[in-house]
């Protein structure tokens, strides 16, 4: 049996290659136009990630503004807090002017000295002097454990070099606070400190045994 071939002509080639041209046309048509809209969805997402990056700055810088605000507003509560503390610390002691069995003479609040050549300065809430003897009292809204760490790691060696001058005094230690825990008016007693504290409107002053610097 023989097989019969069909015989291609020109004309039918050349209308497969116009419809192959065709269909390459319309083949570039559509990656030109995907490739439209892929640069149209990049421009649209750099847009809104620019906007999206603005809008992160903007919130972070608000934030960092509040957020400086509360700690402002905080840190005035503490020291508003503070100034009540030592403004009525200093009331009583300017009435009595006297720690335990001890009289003195003078009072001062808010002693500021500073050593230019060591280079060391400080601050002293309330000091009472007497002819041989200087309390200093050191007064906290609410006295914690580490304060009292930093009054003898801190405090009591820096008054003897600021003060030379007091060199041969009794140095006595006295914490005071309108509110003062159990476990700092422990570690004060264990260093040898009064406890001054606030009780019905006027004040309470406890001690172990009490120890000069």
């Amino acid at each position: 049996m023989e097989s019969k071939l069909k015989k291609v002509g020109f004309k039918e080639v050349w209308a497969s290659i116009l419809e192959l041209s065709e269909r390459q046309k319309e083949t570039d048509k559509q990656l030109k136009e995907t490739d439209k809209q892929l640069k149209e969805t990049n421009k649209y997402l750099k847009e809104k990630f620019s906007e999206l990056k603005d809008y992160i700055q903007e919130t972070d810088k608000h934030l960092k503004e509040k957020f400086s605000e509360l700690k402002d507003y905080v840190g005035g509560i503490g020291r508003n807090n503070g100034d009540v503390a030592e403004t009525y610390f200093y009331e009583t002691m300017s009435n009595t002017m006297k720690i335990g069995h001890i009289e003195f003479d003078f009072i001062e609040k808010n002693v500021k000295r500073k050593n230019r050549r060591q280079n060391i300065e400080g601050e002293y809430d309330i000091i009472l002097t007497n002819s041989e003897s200087i309390a200093i009292i050191e007064t906290k809204y609410k006295f914690h454990p580490n304060d009292i760490d930093k009054v003898v790691d801190k405090k009591i060696p820096t008054f003897r070099k600021l003060f030379p001058d007091k060199k041969d005094y009794k140095l006595y230690i006295v914490i005071a606070g309108l509110c003062i825990p159990d476990e700092t008016k422990k570690l004060a007693f264990k260093h040898g400190f009064w406890v001054l504290s606030q009780a019905g409107g006027t004040f309470n002053l406890e001690h172990g045994d009490i120890k000069t610097y």
